[in-house]
């Protein structure tokens, strides 16, 4: 052991073997050292120290104390000394103040004292400043006490000291790695390189960018993505390594300990520059000097105060860079001959004080651990180290006991290939989830050991998660629980688990929960698709026992299908994405099923025959009777509709079957609703002028949003009911389409938006809202010629570029050119600033700023985005918000279907407009028959001469028996027609005939195809005069 500084013999100011020679054959394990005394742990346990006398300086002695306890490790402050056993034990020794020692001519230590408060802990760390002390445990908790005067103890206060151990509870769930304290700060470092500081910070000491004391832990964030690996710290200076070699340092520098050639403080980390190209494996700090090894050339690098010899350097002066040490001579070729031909080399270093420490050893012994760097600091326990044990009774205890600790398990399962896990920010768990899912299927293996862990997990670990963790790394614990959770099976214990766990995550603080939906963002395939899964079969049991139990309020319910909605629009965002049917819930056949069965316990004598189409027929909303039977099962029918409507806001568990199903259910018992108890609006429109009729009638009859159902009749017409009520909606989307009256349309797209200058009606928007809720509603189809962007609005999902590309694609796509520009030159190209042209009044052009001073903001590279995103918002959204409010409001007047807001904007838009996706072929495989089979001549027939139709002919025959050209929502497929044969006289005299209500078409039996085909196309012509429509 080589020592130098104020302790050593002669003159301090080179590297002495004086101590060697008192513990030679003895193997050091750690020394520290501060003012006055000097402890060195040996690998047997022992103690020894040394302690400066008032004026001489004494050699190392046993210290006799521990007569039954092996020591691992020792740190000193000014005021104590801690001492850590090899079992965990921690012993606390008073050191006599500067005072005391100046009456009695010497330094003394006080007989060492189990700290009773940390008996039952194992701890596996100690760390002192001045007159504070850290420890870290086993299990990872991190506890502190002494002077709190600059907050150094991190408990949020300052001033008021504590004289026992506390948990630095902020800390809670941090993989702790390393624990280090300097004069008045502390450090704590992450397995994952993330580090924290607190305590004292007036000369930057803390890396923060300032010199602001800190209460609590902050997070060092300048050292991010650095790869921390140690940290040590100085009275007013703190040293990192990364695990490439490089050396930072911070905070006081006024003897040049920072290395940066300067006396200046450093506020920030800042690379020791003058030790590039060597690759550092350990530093240590004393209280104003640093030394770092490089073992690739064996040397030990020094720099700062140099007063005491502490730099070896045989100087006294201060040093403002790194200078190796000079030991050339006592060792030969980087050692020295020991008399058996055997070379010595540095194995490791130590600083503290004013003192400087070497431990050397053979170098064939060295090569093994040449590169670590703190080889001597014991890790906290991990479950996946535990799983790789032999499974006794000490292993299964301390199985348990790591799954009730966040700390334990946030470091379990990293991601070690390449260092993985150190890349851990708010984009990256760093966890090997396929080493976790090995784990916890080993662990299946043991029942008892697998409940145990559950009950740990249940009832201490998800407790005592923190709804805003200090450090990213605590939120590994919501991705590993779920692996335990799949190895449970689908049990009550794993619902439970689930169920806590969704508690647990809700209850994140929103920055928070953000980083977890990009963790999951990033999941494996497998995993993200498992975790679905599990979600989803949780949601559908939850769902069953809430409708079973008719209860309208389900937490947990809730939590699950909130959790369930996030990953659905999570998975938008990944690489790899799942299909959207594993996060469905088959909702309609859950209501059915408990309608059914309660429909049994109200009518047990009821056959299944009868109480299939009785429940079918509750579903549609139709009469029931007023018995008492009745009224309880109409009460439970209602309690299930409201719980139905509690799961709109959870759209992604309806698939498109499932919401056009809901949709009708709704639509059909709102429309029974009005027949039974409400007036239908009925109105008389001219099929001349059916927007100004239909807008005048609504507004002498009140506007009609008190109406539920709604029917036209044209002037001088006898048809009445569904087929009429959907041809005036074919023609009012062709007549708001080209009067121009209310809305804009844009030349390039033909597409309708709202007019920059008011309608010549006040009211219009207001009502065609209104008109708009009819057709959804009512189950109509009216092409109003809306871009996509309407029905975001409508959905309170904000449009986007693309949506203004739809509207005007001329000017959509300028704006992407601006996105799209490679050069740094846009100012210069596109000569654009933050305002956008406007139209005045008086038809003149103005400039519209779009952000304050947007005259004199030009958009450039940097803020590009903005300027898109600010200007698709002016033109899609402000420009047209009062507008767009009275649209809306009518949209969203009484009797609108709750149903609506589970369609996506694509979907409600096909839902009202209808769709062009014309498969033919579909219309005939779907086709049905009443008075004809599928093999008839008459049927072959009619299919060939609608086969040769032409694309606009085949609409045509849509309209004449629908009543519109376009397709429902959902498909051709769901279109489905009936062909039937009234059997007339004299069918070739005939003309077919449409019953638009049904979509039935009454086809003569022609003789022969040439007369099939032109009465089909007279009748197809003339539809008014062959159409018949009625309910």
């Amino acid at each position: 052991m080589l020592c130098w500084g104020e302790l050593t013999s002669g003159s301090g100011q080179n590297p002495c073997s004086q101590s060697e020679e008192i513990l030679k054959g003895e193997r050091v394990q750690h020394v520290c050292s501060r003012e006055g005394v000097t402890v060195f742990v040996l690998e047997n346990g022992k103690v020894y120290t040394r302690v400066r006398g008032w004026k001489r300086k004494s050699k190392p002695g046993q210290f006799t104390h521990f007569k039954e306890q092996k020591i691992d490790i020792a740190e000193s402050g000014i005021s104590h000394i801690l001492f850590l056993s090899k079992t965990g034990i921690v012993f606390q020794s008073e050191v006599k103040s500067k005072e005391t020692a100046a009456k009695v001519k010497e330094f003394s230590m006080m007989k060492p004292q189990v700290l009773k408060s940390l008996s039952d802990t194992h701890i596996i760390q100690v760390a002192c400043g001045n007159n504070h002390s850290l420890t870290l445990s086993k299990n990872g908790q991190l506890f502190a006490w002494g002077q709190n005067t600059y907050g150094q103890l991190g408990h949020g206060t300052k001033d008021v000291s504590q004289h026992s151990p506390q948990s630095v509870i902020s800390l809670t769930g941090m993989p702790v790695a390393q624990i280090a304290a300097g004069g008045e700060h502390s450090f704590a470092l992450s397995l994952s390189g993330t580090v924290f500081g607190w305590g004292r910070n007036n000369h930057g000491q803390l890396g923060l960018k300032d010199t602001e004391d800190r209460l609590e832990p902050n997070h060092v964030t300048l050292l991010k993505g650095k790869r921390t690996i140690y940290i040590a710290c100085g009275e007013e200076h703190t040293a990192v390594l990364t695990k490439d070699g490089l050396v930072y340092t911070f905070g006081a520098g006024s003897y040049g300990q920072l290395g940066h050639n300067s006396t200046k403080d450093e506020i920030k980390p800042h690379l020791v520059g003058y030790l590039f190209g060597s690759k550092v494996s350990q530093i240590a700090c004393g209280s104003y000097h640093t030394l770092v090894f490089v073992p690739s050339c064996g040397k030990i690098y020094s720099f700062g105060r140099g007063e005491e010899g502490q730099l070896g350097n045989k100087e006294t002066r201060d040093q403002l860079v790194p200078l190796s040490i000079n030991i050339t001579d006592i060792f030969a070729y980087n050692g020295y001959e020991d008399g058996h031909g055997a070379k010595l080399a540095v194995k490791r270093i130590f600083a503290g004080g004013h003192q400087s420490f070497a431990e050397c050893c053979d170098e064939m012994d060295l090569l093994p651990c040449v590169n670590q760097s703190f080889n001597t600091l014991r890790r906290i326990v991990t479950v996946d180290q535990l799983l790789e044990q032999e499974l006794d009774k000490n292993t299964r205890k301390g199985i348990v006991r790591a799954f009730s600790s966040s700390q334990t398990l946030c470091g379990s399962f990293l991601d070690v290939n390449k260092d993985g896990h150190f890349k851990t920010n708010g984009e990256t768990s760093g966890l090997n989830l396929s080493a976790a899912y090995l784990g916890f299927v080993m662990l299946a293996k043991n029942s008892s050991v697998l409940q145990q862990v559950k009950t740990a997990v249940q009832h201490h670990l998800i407790p005592s998660l923190p709804r805003s963790p200090t450090c990213v790394e605590t939120l590994r614990v919501y991705i590993i629980i779920p692996e335990l959770i799949a190895v449970l099976g689908e049990s009550r214990d794993s619902a439970t688990l689930l169920e806590s766990l969704s508690r647990s995550i809700l209850s994140l603080e929103d920055s928070y929960f953000k980083i977890l939906e990009r963790w999951w963002c990033k999941m494996p395939y497998y995993f993200f698709l498992r975790l679905v899964r599990m979600y989803q079969k949780e949601s559908h049991r939850l769902l069953q026992l809430t409708m079973t139990g008719a209860s309208q309020c389900n937490p947990q319910l809730h939590n699950s299908l909130k959790i369930l909605q996030t990953l659905y629009q999570v998975n938008f965002c990944r690489h790899h994405t799942i299909q959207e049917r594993n996060f469905c819930i088959p909702v309609m056949k859950v209501i059915k099923d408990s309608l059914t069965a309660f429909a049994a316990q109200c009518f047990p004598k009821a056959p299944r025959a009868v109480m299939d189409p009785f429940v079918n027929n509750a579903m549609r909303g139709c009469y029931m009777p007023f018995e008492p039977e009745y009224e309880q099962f109409k009460q439970y029918l209602s309690v299930l509709c409201k719980i139905k409507e509690e799961l709109i806001p959870f759209r992604c568990i309806f698939d498109m079957e499932t919401k056009l199903k809901l949709w009708k259910m709704e639509s059909q018992m709102l429309q029974k609703q009005a027949f039974i108890s409400e007036p239908i609006l009925s109105l008389e429109v001219s099929r001349d002028a059916v927007l100004r009729d239909v807008l005048d009638n609504l507004r002498s009859q009140g506007t009609g949003d008190q109406y539920a159902a709604f029917q036209v009749e044209f002037t001088g017409e006898d048809s009445f009911g569904y087929g009429v009520t959907q041809e005036f909606f074919t023609l009012l989307g062709r007549e708001l389409h080209s009067n121009g009256q209310i809305f804009q349309q844009h030349e390039e797209s033909g597409l309708l938006w709202f007019p920059s200058r008011e309608p010549e009606m006040d009211d219009a928007f207001y009502l065609l809202g209104i008109l708009c809720r009819f057709v959804v509603s009512n189950g109509f189809i009216c092409n109003f010629h809306f871009p996509l962007a309407l029905y975001k609005k409508l959905l309170h999902v904000p449009p986007t570029l693309d949506d203004l590309k739809e509207l005007s694609p001329t000017e959509g796509k300028s704006l992407q050119d601006v996105l799209d520009y490679e050069y740094d030159d846009i100012e210069e190209t596109f000569y654009l600033d933050f305002t956008i042209p406007i139209e005045t009044a008086d038809g003149m052009t103005a400039r519209k700023e779009l952000i304050p001073n947007g005259n004199n903001t030009p958009v450039q590279k940097h803020n590009r985005k903005q300027f898109v995103d600010a200007y698709v918002d002016y033109r899609l959204n402000t420009t047209v918000e009062q507008e767009f409010e009275a649209f809306s409001r009518g949209f969203r007047s009484r009797y609108s279907l709750p149903v609506v807001d589970i369609f996506l904007p694509e979907e409600l838009r096909d839902v009202i407009q209808g769709n062009t996706k014309y498969e033919w072929e579909l219309l005939e495989q779907n086709a049905i028959y009443d008075g004809y089979a599928r093999t008839d001549a008459i049927v072959r027939n009619f299919w060939e001469v609608f086969e040769n139709l032409s694309e606009d002919m085949k609409k045509q025959f849509l309209a004449f028996l629908t009543g519109s050209d376009r397709i429902p929502v959902g498909g051709i497929g769901n279109l489905r027609i009936q062909i039937i044969n009234n059997r007339s006289e004299e069918p070739d005299s005939t003309y077919p005939c449409a019953y638009t209500c049904t979509r039935t078409l009454d086809l003569p039996n022609y003789s022969s195809i040439e007369i099939l085909r032109e009465k089909l196309l007279h009748a197809m012509k003339f539809g008014e005069e062959f159409t018949i429509i009625w309910d």
